[in-house]
């Protein structure tokens, strides 16, 4: 079995080597595993009281799980149920002398708790399989479902230690009643599989998971608890097991495993007497228990019936009469007198026990199973090697195990619900439903806001006046209105409403429903106006001069130094800086994107507290939409610089506060760079641009190609968004606006707004939206395409722009609105 990202519905990790499963069993599912192991201990002990002084006992009817106790037949024989509990009961009875058949079928049957783990396991399995077919088979999901299961087996050993059970039969009633659950999960499994019909190697797949080696708690329990899951005890022990498993991880060779462990038996003496021993005694056992059997059916006398179910059920009485050669000789002697008055299957039976009893002595042991040493050794050999193939399977699904991930409702915001209820989690309940949901997850908005070039304030006004001031005209106010649209949710469970993911140094994240962000958009961009003139009046005026004086003597020096090409870009730099140092440069961006909810991870640390993560690639987005790349605007710059000469007006602005821009960009191989810097150094400009000169071209041709539309960068300082956002911002607030998108060219805008901004000869895409009264709500302008690196999209990703409602946008409200709306009711 192998757990693969293509093979599994949903998995967690980066890598094959970190993959986990996430999974949670309800704690109603989950106990049905202790409390089932706990009855059945109760019920053996219960039987077998006469084990256990009396006192011992007494205490244990207090012990609450003992008054609702089902009814224990004495019996080997199980007293009622159907063709599988039956077939399970008498199962039982050969796997451990403690576990009666009758006590097997009472607590399989109505009331007890392995009626309930049966079930459990059936409809587990059931849907498992039912998910499957769905998924056509990509995942095993039954496979899955029984290694989950099977991480509650540890805790059983737990629950039954809690007990306090005596200690003269701890050992053993722990080791039955882990033999009875193994044989309780067996049978669900076999149920499961007779209606499912699967492949053998995924029936193999499932019956590993939850094997003895599992369930009983590792090897110990299984050598010296008593059991004979294998055939017999395995007194002489498995030797070299570890050995043998670590020489094969590849798979494991059962013959040559065998074949082994016979030449390990046949070299050692007192090995060999201990597996001949254990081969001779469990035929005994599957003697009296046959015999018993036919005794409680009617066969025989009951106090001889009574006599034979002890010995089957009481190794030390068995042991003692072996150990005793007169008693046993007499007992024979009995035994055959009174077969001989019987006749039938019960006469043969008793006969056949008589003989295997007078057979049996300490030195061949064996002959009571009619075997030589040599054939009991190969006998034992074939227990040790099922024990081996056991041990192998449990090592090979240890790694499996390991990427089993069980979630406790505590690793994100909104718990286990939250995980379920988005695909995020198998589960494993008592109610009827899905073990894993089809994951659903209702798109959101993010936005992202996030203010540059305080830097250089930080300097002038120092970290604790600057921290107070972001406080107070930053985060304060933008928390406020986001309080205003806030729904009560948590994990935007209610599908409405603002929810803070991150606050950062100069930058705050946010989720919601896309028209409340959208909302809060606006009011931050309102805000944001002024902000920026209450952060240019905190500055003291001696503090400016002291920084533009700084600036002015640190460009000088650059601009003295610099060579004549380089002058032009350096004055544009100190211009730049000038301004922003003034107070003037300030700006803010904010954008919002739309995707899946943010997933939201709670980290808990005794030192450093509760901290939460909000993790979502559209949060990534909305982050890398606020850059200030200035290539983006650099095209833009250029052409205002030129109309501002032509018209000699240096009013003249721009109309927008995002641009995208594809910056001519080469690409230079190193070795053609590395060509060029050596003949740069010998003094060989010419040989440097030949050097250049290939790469330049394949660069050019490249974007020549590319085109005009190429996607490009984004300089963002007012409000931009997705184009996923625009559609489903459309979609929302839809019965509350009129929308209508027009393409129009710059020529056609009034006069007065041509006056004032400076449009480039492109056309204009434009959606408007208007109230129901028919007053102008917002004005969204398409800004190009952008492809931010490491979130590529094919194309890239359309940006609008939100018109800044102060600037153009009341130009427009003014001069175009009626016009506008006018043209939409005449298409509609």
């Amino acid at each position: 079995m192998r757990l693969e990202p293509g093979r599994l519905r949903f998995s967690l990790g980066v890598s094959l080597a970190d993959i986990r499963l996430p999974f949670h069993i309800t704690p109603e599912a989950a106990a049905l595993f202790s409390q089932g192991a706990r009855q059945l201990a109760m019920m053996l002990l219960s039987r077998h009281r006469d084990l256990v002084s009396t006192g011992e006992f007494d205490r244990f009817l207090l012990v609450e799980e003992y008054a609702t106790l089902p009814a224990l037949p004495a019996t080997l024989t199980p007293g009622t149920g159907g063709p599988d509990t039956r077939a399970a009961a008498d199962l039982a009875t050969l796997t451990h002398p403690l576990l009666t058949g009758g006590v097997m079928a009472a607590w399989l049957g109505p009331g007890g708790g392995g009626r309930s783990l049966v079930a459990l396991v059936i409809e587990l399995l059931r849907r498992a399989f039912g998910e499957m077919r769905e998924s056509r088979g990509r995942e095993e999901t039954p496979a899955l479902v029984a290694l989950m299961l099977s991480t509650q087996l540890p805790g059983v050993e737990s629950a039954l230690r809690a007990l306090n059970l005596p200690p003269a039969v701890q050992r053993q009633v722990m080791t039955a009643a882990n033999t009875g659950l193994y044989l309780a999960l067996r049978l669900g499994v076999e149920r499961a599989l007779r209606e499912a019909q699967p492949s053998e190697e995924l029936a193999v797949r499932i019956e590993s998971a939850l094997g003895p080696m599992a369930v009983l708690g590792g090897t110990k329990p299984l050598l010296t608890g008593g059991a004979t899951l294998y055939g017999c005890e395995l007194l002489a022990g498995v030797p070299d097991a570890e050995k043998l498993v670590a020489q094969y991880p590849g798979g494991l060779p059962v013959d040559t495993v065998r074949a082994t462990l016979e030449k390990l038996l046949a070299s050692d003496d007192t090995l060999a007497r201990k597996a001949e021993q254990a081969v001779g005694v469990s035929a005994l056992h599957e003697g009296l228990v046959r015999s018993t059997r036919l005794g409680e059916a009617g066969g025989f006398q009951s106090a001889l019936t009574q006599y034979l179910r002890e010995l089957a059920t009481r190794p030390v009485a068995l042991t003692a009469l072996l150990a005793d050669d007169k008693a046993r000789k007499q007992f024979v002697k009995d035994l055959r007198g009174y077969a001989d008055t019987l006749k039938g299957t019960a006469a043969e039976s008793l006969k056949d026990l008589a003989t295997s009893l007078k057979e049996y002595s300490a030195k061949a042991p064996a002959e009571a199973a009619g075997l030589s040493r040599t054939e009991a050794q190969a006998i034992y050999a074939r227990a040790a090697t099922a024990f081996v193939c056991d041990l192998w399977l449990e090592r090979s699904l240890f790694p499996l195990r390991r990427m089993l991930n069980l979630r406790t409702g505590a690793e994100e915001e909104g718990g286990l619900e939250a995980e379920y209820q988005t695909g995020r989690l198998y589960l494993l309940s008592t109610r009827p439903e899905p073990i894993l949901r089809s994951a659903v997850s209702t798109p959101v908005a993010h936005l992202f806001v996030d203010v540059k070039d305080f830097t250089r304030r930080t300097q002038l006004l120092g970290g604790a006046a600057m921290a107070d001031f972001l406080r107070r005209e930053f985060y304060l106010p933008i928390l406020t209105e986001a309080k205003a649209l806030y729904g009560g949710m948590r994990q935007l469970a209610d599908k409405g409403g603002v929810s803070v993911n991150n606050l950062l140094g100069d930058a705050l994240s946010m989720s919601g429903t896309v028209d409340r962000l959208v909302t809060l958009a606006v009011a931050i961009q309102r805000h944001l106006v002024s902000y920026e003139k209450r952060l240019a009046q905190a500055i003291s005026h001696e503090q400016v001069e002291a920084a533009l004086k700084a600036l002015e003597e640190e460009y000088e020096r650059k601009l003295q130094s610099a060579r004549p090409g380089v002058r032009p870009i350096l004055q544009r730099e100190k211009e730049s800086a000038l301004a922003r140092a003034r107070g003037e440069g300030l700006e803010a961006g904010v954008f919002v994107s739309y995707g899946p909810a943010p997933l939201i991870i709670t980290l808990e640390d005794d030192v450093f507290g509760l901290s939460k993560v909000a993790i979502a690639d559209r949060i990534n987005e909305s982050a890398r939409g606020t850059a200030r790349s200035g290539a983006a605007r650099a095209k833009a710059d250029a052409m205002l610089a030129q109309e501002r000469q032509r018209r000699g007006k240096p009013s003249l602005a721009h109309p927008w506060r995002v641009f995208v821009g594809a910056p001519l960009s080469l690409h230079i191989p190193y070795s053609a760079e590395a060509e060029a810097r050596a003949a740069l150094k010998a003094g060989d400009v010419a040989g440097a641009m030949r050097a250049l000169e290939q790469s330049v071209r394949d660069s050019l041709e490249d974007t020549a190609k590319q085109g005009e539309d190429a996607p490009g960068d984004i300089y963002n300082a007012g409000v931009a968004i997705s184009e996923e956002t625009l559609l489903a911002y459309q979609e929302a607030v839809g019965d509350q606006r009129l929308f209508c998108q027009f393409e129009l060219a710059p020529e056609a805008l009034h006069p007065d707004i041509r006056e004032r901004y400076f449009f480039p000869p492109e056309p204009l895409r434009l959606t408007v939206g208007f109230h129901p009264t028919g007053e102008l709500a917002e004005v969204f302008r398409f800004a190009g395409r952008v492809m931010f690196k490491g979130l590529e999209r094919k194309g890239g990703l359309g940006v609008w722009e939100l018109v800044e409602e102060h600037g153009v946008g009341r130009l427009f409200a003014r001069h175009h609105a009626s016009e506008w709306l006018r043209t939409r009711w005449r298409t509609a």
